[in-house]
């Protein structure tokens, strides 16, 4: 069976692997607000779930959030301001890597700590009443932690 190639999403993944290199130089010239970690070699889970969302659903991400956030707003100028410590970034420049806001997208940087803020932020706004979903992404040394 041959399969089709979604050139979009190769673009996109590309794009966020170029970015995320970019915060690595930036970073080891001192130019970035606060620390930088990236979702290198992560860059197709990010867009393999964006790309199943619209706009109505959510996503609660971790401390590698870069891929994720851009998969899911399309923001690069936002996400690069905030990591430079802009006023025009995402949070206002002073979320920097870990901590982004922006169209149903948040982030945060305390293992295990964003799964209960999710459930939270679903079930008080009774989102599966307008049929949203919500994805949460942790990493594998989140599971250890007494939230999960």
């Amino acid at each position: 069976m041959k399969m089709a190639i979604n050139h979009k999403i190769i673009k996109q993944a590309l794009t966020i692997r170029r970015v995320e290199e970019k915060f690595l130089d930036l970073f080891s010239q001192g130019k970035l607000n606060g620390t930088v970690h990236t979702c290198v070699g992560q860059e197709f889970s990010a867009m393999a779930f964006a790309a199943q969302l619209e706009k109505r659903d959510f996503i609660f991400s971790n401390h590698r959030c870069h891929g994720h956030y851009m998969a899911f707003t399309d923001d690069v100028r936002g996400l690069l301001a905030e990591l430079l410590g802009k006023a025009s970034g995402t949070s206002g420049g002073i979320g920097s890597s870990q901590h982004l806001c922006r169209s149903n997208f948040y982030s945060n940087g305390i293992q295990g700590g964003i799964v209960p803020v999710a459930a939270g932020y679903a079930l008080g706004n009774k989102l599966n009443k307008n049929g949203a979903i919500g994805v949460v992404f942790i990493g594998d040394g989140t599971l250890g932690e007494g939230a999960l």
